[in-house]
């Protein structure tokens, strides 16, 4: 009798869900239009540029260009930090006047920072650069030199004064 009623069950469930008026078709997504077209947009732009040009979030994007950022971007040989005494190279010296940290875009000094905003190579241990200093309460561009010596341990900064600031010459040793 069990075998039976579980036979019984399995012919019925089998029966309903071989109705053809009911059947599903797995085999057909229903997409939004505006969906359908953006995948569209994203395909042409993989075939066309490549699929190593499309985002990871689905959108295309073009080949990389430089940038105005890129353009003042101090090269890495010159970024890390620099001191103007072994004692300013101490992280724990709180009190390190002479402590300079360079970024690829900015110059960190104790009081006062200075933005790159034009960078321009002289050679691959020289680079020319306007920068843009706040500190104090106050605002100033200076142009300056830098450069790396003796193997890149040493740091030679060469700021231009005006009317307003006179110019000063530093020597730091990377930290």
């Amino acid at each position: 009798m069990r075998g039976s009623l579980g036979t019984t069950m399995l012919v019925v469930l089998l029966t309903a869900c071989s109705s053809g008026s009911n059947e599903a078709d797995y085999n057909t997504v229903h997409v939004d239009p505006a969906q359908a077209r953006a995948q569209a947009t994203i395909d042409r732009a993989a075939a066309a540029q490549g699929t190593r040009t499309v985002a990871g979030a689905g959108l295309p994007v073009a080949t990389a260009t430089t940038t105005a950022a890129q353009d003042r971007k101090l090269p890495v040989a010159f970024q890390g930090y620099w001191g103007r005494t072994p004692g300013d190279c101490a992280l724990a010296n709180v009190d390190a006047g002479g402590r300079l940290a360079i970024d690829a875009d900015q110059l960190r000094f104790f009081e006062r920072r200075a933005s790159v905003d034009t960078l321009r190579e002289l050679s691959p241990t020289a680079v020319a650069a306007t920068l843009a200093y706040k500190g104090d309460g106050e605002r100033w561009k200076h142009d300056a030199t830098l450069t790396l010596e003796q193997g890149g341990t040493r740091l030679l900064l060469v700021e231009q004064g005006d009317a307003a600031r006179a110019g000063q010459t530093m020597r730091y040793q990377r930290c």
